[in-house]
C-alpha cells in the first residue's frame, strides 16, 4: 500500500515517475537525498531493469499524485495509485504518492521557452523534447519531495 508520507521511506536514492497517458518520465535522487536528476522515460513500467536500479541504489520510488487544483482526486490519480502497486507488488519497492499539481505543467513551459530563446543549443522540436519534459515532471516532483524533508 503506498504512502503519502516521504519521511516514511528508506534511506538511499529514490526513484520518481510521473506517470502519464502515453510515457511515464523518471528522475534520481542522489544518495543523500537532497538533489534530483532527470533519467529519461519509459512506455512501460514493466519494460524497466528493476534489478538494474536497485543495483545502482534505488530503495524507494516516488510516484507524482496528480490531484486536481481543488484537491480533489481524478481519473489520473487512478493511474498513479496502480502503478505505486504495481511497483510495490512487482519489485518490492516501497512507494510515496505526492502532490505533483502543475508539474508538467512547469516542464512543458520551460521547454516552450528554450524554444522560443532562438539559440541553437535550445532549439528542439516538440516531438524530439516530449520525453525531456516527462523527465523534467519527475525531476520537479522529485525535487519537491526532498526539499519539503529537508
Amino acid at each position: 500500500m503506498p504512502t503519502r508520507n516521504p519521511q516514511t521511506l528508506p534511506a538511499g536514492r529514490w526513484l520518481a515517475l510521473d506517470i502519464g497517458t502515453k510515457r511515464t518520465g523518471m528522475a534520481v535522487s542522489n544518495s543523500a537525498r537532497t538533489l534530483a536528476t532527470p533519467k529519461g522515460s519509459t512506455d512501460k513500467l514493466q519494460n524497466l531493469d528493476w534489478d538494474a536500479l536497485k543495483a545502482e541504489g534505488i530503495t524507494a520510488v516516488v510516484i507524482g499524485f496528480p490531484l486536481n487544483m481543488d484537491g480533489t482526486e481524478g481519473p489520473s490519480t487512478d493511474r498513479a495509485r496502480s502503478a505505486a502497486d504495481w511497483v510495490e507488488k512487482n519489485t518490492g519497492l516501497p512507494t510515496c504518492l505526492t502532490d505533483e499539481r502543475l508539474t508538467s505543467h512547469q516542464a512543458e513551459q520551460a521547454f516552450s521557452q528554450q524554444r522560443t530563446q532562438g539559440s541553437r543549443q535550445t532549439r528542439a522540436s516538440k516531438k524530439d523534447s516530449v520525453g525531456k519534459i516527462d523527465a523534467t515532471a519527475a525531476t520537479l516532483i522529485l525535487q519537491a519531495t526532498l526539499d519539503r524533508l529537508a
